[in-house]
Order: structure tokens, then C-alpha cells, then sequence
């Protein structure tokens, strides 16, 4: 029962993972810009707060942009800028895209091509390709799993056997149970008192 359900279950999975690669292409396919939608969103937004931003530069490709209170410093050469976040995502930030209108530059060759549609495609064009049922496998002799080699262990190898943690307690109940109300009897003369450790006879016997 057990594996029979869990055939069904990995056959569910796949065929949704396929689904999912299949849709996650057509999806791309559907995209009019060069780059993702996220993107395309997210680049939107940071130049609605560049064109908020006042930028100066120091006759190279340094710049400093102001954003109402705060200041960030932009380096064009190496695509950094203070606020880090063109570090992070290799997206313009505000204050790079403000730098590089001021430079006459498009802020959308500089950003990253993952974001590209091309990288989407080329990512999902991979597919899980169908598999007959299992029954149909051909299985040959050298595929069979051996199993691992026996290695002597290193030192002497034990020969008590292994307790468990609570075993000494769980015996000592059964024990003390098992025991109270009996009296002590030798095993050598059998008489009560005493152990066959004081037996009185075997005493005798050595002083003898």
C-alpha cells in the first residue's frame, strides 16, 4: 500500500513539474521587453525617485547625488554606489540612474542581463523528458548494488553487550520486586541467614 502510494505521489510530482517548466516558458514568451517584469517594475519605480534626486559631478566619472537629506557618492567605472543596492541586486539604483542620464548613458544597458528575457528562455528551455513505467526498465547484472566492504575497526572489540540507557533502573524495580518478602539462603548448606560467601561450614572447612 505504502509503495503503491508512493508511485502515485512521484508521478504527481513529476507531471507538475512539467507543468510548471511548461508554463514558466509560455510565460516568457509572453514578455514585450528585453528584460523581466520585475525588472522592467522595479526599474520604474527607482527612476520615478531619481528624477526627485540633484546630482553633481567631479569632471570624471564620480558623482554625487542628492536625495533629499541623504547623500550617496556613484562610481560609473566600477557600477557601485553607497546606498549598495547596485551591489546587491546589479540593477541601477535612483542614484545611478541619475548619474547616468546626467552622462547621457541608457541606465538599461547597465543592468544585469539575468534580468534579460534571453536569460529566462535559456533557463527553462531544459524540459523533464517522460519515463516508461518502472516494470519496462532494462536492468543489467553489472548495475546491481554490492554492498560495502566489512573493515576490521580499530582496538579490541567488545564483548558485553550494549545497555540501554535506563536498563540499570528498569532491573533494579523488577529486581527489588521480584526479591521482597524473600530470605536469605545459603547455596552451599542451603540454611537460612546467611550467603555461601559466610557459610559457617565452608569456614570451618579452611580453618580446618
Amino acid at each position: 500500500m505504502e509503495s503503491w502510494s508512493e508511485s502515485i505521489y512521484r508521478d504527481g510530482w513529476n507531471i507538475f513539474k512539467r507543468k510548471v517548466l511548461k508554463d514558466l516558458e509560455e510565460e516568457g514568451k509572453k514578455w514585450t521587453r528585453d528584460f523581466s517584469p520585475y525588472a522592467m517594475d522595479l526599474y520604474k519605480d527607482y527612476k520615478i525617485i531619481a528624477h526627485g534626486c540633484h546630482v553633481q559631478s567631479n569632471g570624471d566619472l564620480g558623482y554625487e547625488v542628492d536625495e533629499g537629506v541623504d547623500r550617496q557618492v556613484v562610481s560609473l567605472v566600477r557600477k557601485k554606489c553607497t546606498c549598495r543596492t547596485w551591489d546587491l541586486i546589479e540593477l541601477p539604483c535612483p542614484h545611478a540612474i541619475k548619474a547616468l542620464e546626467h552622462d547621457k548613458k541608457e541606465p538599461l544597458n547597465e543592468m544585469n542581463w539575468w534580468y534579460s528575457k534571453e536569460a529566462y528562455m535559456l533557463v527553462h528551455q531544459h524540459k523533464i523528458q517522460p519515463v516508461r513505467d518502472e516494470k519496462f526498465w532494462k536492468v543489467y547484472p553489472s548495475h546491481a548494488m554490492e554492498p560495502p566492504e566489512v573493515h576490521k575497526m580499530v582496538g579490541r572489540p567488545k564483548t558485553k553487550r550494549v545497555r540501554e540507557r535506563d536498563e540499570a533502573r528498569k532491573r533494579e524495580g523488577l529486581w527489588l520486586k521480584s526479591r521482597k518478602g524473600l530470605k536469605m539462603s545459603c547455596g552451599h548448606c542451603s540454611a537460612l541467614g546467611h550467603n555461601k560467601r559466610n557459610c559457617p561450614m565452608v569456614n570451618s572447612l579452611f580453618l580446618s
